[in-house]
């Protein structure tokens, strides 16, 4: 272990250096290295390229600086390393986004650097910088880590919080992203029964005898292969920035039940079987020209069961989604009791190992019925990615409010601290929550941390999906009373408007549930309704209920106790 003195009393002999033909990646990784030492020891580092001569002790970012042999061997795609050698410290990573990755690390690690949210970010102030470093190498659990909440598209904080997700606005200086096209379900898109079906209607299923529209695809028909192709490769050549393009059922049950179809179910026995032979064929005629590419498709309600003998190809992407799942607890914890649906999910799991190398999970933290319900397992959802990690499951995906304006409802903590269980999947959640609260709310911490806390508690204490009313046996009159209290002394601590207003944009959800909770008919209710909904307007809320404007989800509120209602026209908008 040796010591390295970066700065002191706010001067440093070092120098932040790159190689003269360093990417833009790279080159942005040392400028935020020189940025966030400066603001933690005072000291101006100088930053330039290994095309100056050397004037002291280094600290080199990224590939062949000066010449000499870097130590990125072995490492994942995103993998880096910390270490020094003689006078000099080296961040070098198997990519540039591990590069930068790493400088991110390296600023956590000595200098207390945190990025909370776009808008929150914390590093400490030394007046003598002094590190101990022998070599740091870290790796992220998943190779695809997609924190699936508005709030966590910000390209800053995508970047420190190391998280590459698809709908990131991650510019390449940033590390970019693994971006995909169309990524989830494409059945129609790829072959529009809009556009085939009436010339063509054995391009799709036959249920009963008839085929119908609105369905999936015949699978095995050789024509709706010949079609998915050249739409395929149309998607592809208009978007060459994407690496991922999905092959997936529609979001409906109405499989292809025709003879050739169920011939090869039977074979497989599974649904999933005629799915990924169809994706596995794709996979093969597009490879050679786009060797970079990766399909992907779902193992999806009714295509959840492995297949008995097909194995999906290298460049196919085989995703299972939890969404008939609990979350009130860990799903290995619910299989292992005997609950049938998380048991099913878990035995799928484990049985897709053998049918697929790249195996990912599409994963749920958040209340779809009403995004203002409290939807916080944080303990039981690192459970639950630390099972993924066991299992092997290669890219994971946590959806939540991905409404545009985002929401309420803790998505703010619960975005940071999924972004952090994505990489490390041993991450202190208690801890992670704390700092978040005292970052964000300054002196309100203490108790927005209560109220987080609190919500939890009963998050885990009863059946909790992700589509739940507001009467939902965990939602207790008890918890609204001790929630209301918690924010009447959060708002008085509050010492800035702008932490107020973000205290107010949490005690959206105690009003939400105050509201809906209230009989119709009580006098005054409809007006609270109104004006909770100005309120909602003006913290940029766009939905409450996925997919359904105020003015839906305003008149459901007022007429329809607890919501149970689910009428009125949905939103449609593009999952990219």
């Amino acid at each position: 272990m040796s010591i390295y003195r970066i700065a002191e009393n706010g001067e440093s002999i070092y120098h932040i250096v790159a190689h003269q033909y360093a990417d833009e990646t790279v080159r942005y990784a040392a400028s935020e290295l020189q940025k966030y030492l400066l603001k933690s020891t005072g000291a101006v580092i100088p930053y330039f390229s290994d095309r100056c001569p050397m004037q002291g002790p280094e600290l080199r970012i990224g590939p062949a600086v000066r010449g000499e042999s870097d130590s990125a061997e072995g490492l994942p795609e995103e993998g880096f390393r910390i270490y020094g050698r003689g006078e000099h410290i080296y961040i070098i990573g198997n990519t540039s986004r591990g590069v930068l990755y790493g400088v991110y690390y390296f600023l956590e690690k000595f200098c207390g650097f945190a990025c909370f949210t776009k808008d929150t970010e914390t590093v400490e102030e030394h007046q003598t910088l002094e590190i101990e470093l022998d070599e740091i190498e870290v790796s992220p659990a998943f190779e695809f880590r997609d924190t699936y909440f508005r709030f966590a598209f910000d390209g800053d904080f995508c970047a420190k919080n190391r998280s590459n997700t698809s709908l990131g606005d991650v510019s390449v200086g940033r590390g970019g992203r693994m971006k995909w096209f169309n990524f989830h379900h494409s059945f129609n898109d790829l072959v529009p029964d809009t556009e085939y079906f009436d010339e063509h209607p054995e391009y799709f299923s036959e249920i009963d005898g008839e085929r119908q529209r609105d369905s999936q695809l015949c699978l095995t028909n050789p024509e709706v292969l010949d079609v998915a192709e050249a739409t395929l490769r149309k998607w592809i050549k208009e978007n060459p920035e994407c690496r991922v393009f999905s092959v997936a059922q529609n979001d409906n049950e109405k499989r292809c039940t025709c003879e050739k179809c169920m011939a090869l179910e039977e074979e497989e026995e599974s649904p999933a079987g005629p799915i990924i032979h169809f994706a596995n064929a794709l996979a093969d005629r597009i490879k050679d020209d786009y060797p970079h590419v990766l399909i992907h498709t779902f193992a999806y309600r009714y295509s959840l069961p492995a297949p008995k003998k097909v194995v999906a190809r290298d460049n196919v992407i085989v995703r299972l989604c939890s969404i008939s799942c609990r979350f009130d607890r860990p799903l290995s914890e619910l299989a292992d009791e005997g609950s049938p649906t998380e048991a099913e999910f878990v035995n799928a799991l484990r049985d897709w190992r053998d049918h697929a190398s790249r195996l990912y999970v599409w994963d749920y933290a958040v209340n779809f019925r009403n995004y203002c319900q409290p939807f916080v397992h944080l303990h039981v959802l690192k459970e639950n990615v630390k099972l993924f990690r066991e299992l092997g499951i290669k890219g994971v995906l946590e959806q939540g409010n991905f409404a545009y304006g985002g929401g309420a409802a803790l998505d703010g903590l619960k975005a940071y601290v999924i972004s952090r269980l994505l990489w490390d999947p041993d991450t202190d959640v208690d801890l992670e929550i704390k700092r978040f609260c005292r970052a964000v709310f300054g002196q309100a911490g203490d108790k927005m941390e209560e109220y987080a806390r609190l919500a939890m508690k009963i998050c885990e204490s009863a059946p909790l999906t992700i589509y739940q009313n507001p009467d939902a046996e965990y939602i207790t009159d008890g918890f609204i009373e001790a929630a209301e209290a918690i924010f009447k002394d959060a708002m008085s601590l509050a010492e800035t408007d702008e932490i107020r207003r973000r205290v107010e944009r949490e005690y959206l959800s105690v009003r939400f549930l105050k509201l809906v909770r209230t009989p119709i008919g009580t006098d005054g209710r409809d007006e609270l309704i109104d004006s909770f909904f100005e309120d909602v307007k003006s913290h940029g809320i766009t939905e409450i209920r996925e997919r359904r404007p105020h003015s839906v989800t305003k008149r459901i509120m007022k007429e329809s106790p607890f919501m149970h209602e689910h009428s009125g026209y949905r939103l449609y908008y593009i999952m990219q």
